[in-house]
């Protein structure tokens, strides 16, 4: 199956967020005095399995709206949520028993594609289909 231009230009988005996020975050940690490899390894690879999640969530949507049966594509989207979840709290329970990682930098990267969709929703890169409440549909203004 071949990536859709949509699911490419989004995850790039989310790419680039989590990585200014997770080089924020190293910076908070080195100014601090608490930068350590385990910081960073954990801060990295929490930021990769982000993108990966969001990555693999497109892939799943992608495949769903392909899908001709309503009940299989429902089946799909949990199944793959759920895979998803377990892999992340998989990736949590190994950087808080594997006494390198740092728990906190594992984990902070996981909420960075959540807030890049809000920073971009709030200055304008998102923006909802159809018109405001109150406001009259494109076709009927300016008449």
């Amino acid at each position: 199956m071949k990536l859709q231009p949509a699911v490419k230009k989004e995850t790039t988005h989310i790419a680039v967020g989590t990585a200014a996020g997770v080089a924020v975050m190293l910076a908070v940690f080195a100014l601090i005095g608490r930068a350590d490899w385990g910081v960073v390894v954990s801060g990295l690879l929490g930021g990769v399995l982000a993108v990966a999640n969001f990555l693999l969530l497109g892939v799943t949507v992608q495949r769903v709206a392909n899908q001709s049966n309503e009940g299989r594509g429902r089946k799909m989207m949990q199944f793959s949520y759920n895979m998803r979840m377990l892999l992340l709290v998989l990736w949590l329970i190994l950087a808080v028993a594997v006494p390198f990682f740092n728990w906190v930098a594992a984990m902070v990267p996981l909420l960075l594609p959540r807030l890049t969709i809000a920073v971009m929703q709030l200055t304008g890169h998102y923006k909802k289909d159809g018109p405001e409440p109150g406001e009259a549909p494109e076709e009927q203004k300016g008449e």
